[in-house]
């Protein structure tokens, strides 16, 4: 989709999982499971899980959040407040939704949100936030 002279891509999260993790051996990828520690033993990577487990692994991505135990180990710095944030959400239709293939931005009364349709029956929406912003309530 394109946006003046942008293109605009609405990938589905849980499709490009699915993707990826179809191209891995069954077992490589686990999901839900809060990592407390990171060691290294030769050319792999030893993570330890809060349930007691220990996992071998010789490549180690880390999707752990905010206070990520794979980002301190890997030596980045503390993730700071930017005053910046976002609520975004996907809604899925039974039929097709009728949306123009565009890129909407509303503006207005200090809010700013926006819409994508990602195909006929899916849209994307979202609202950003800087703090400090004072809404107009009139």
């Amino acid at each position: 989709m394109c946006s003046g002279d942008r293109e605009v891509l609405c990938v589905k999260r849980n499709l490009l999982l699915e993707a990826l993790a179809n191209e891995l051996p069954s077992g490589t990828i686990r999901f839900s499971s809060k990592v407390v520690s990171v060691d290294e033993s030769g050319y792999f990577k030893l993570v330890h899980l809060a349930d007691g487990t220990i996992l071998k692994a010789k490549v180690l991505v880390g999707c752990d959040g905010l206070n990520s135990v794979v980002t301190k180990w890997l030596g980045f710095k503390q993730p700071a407040f930017t005053g910046r944030s976002a609520i975004g959400g996907r809604a899925d239709f039974k039929r097709p939704h009728g949306f123009d293939p565009i890129f909407m931005r509303f503006f207005g009364n200090g809010v700013r949100s926006g819409v994508i349709p990602c195909d006929d029956k899916t849209v994307y929406t979202w609202v950003p936030s800087s703090q400090g912003i004072i809404y107009n309530t009139k």
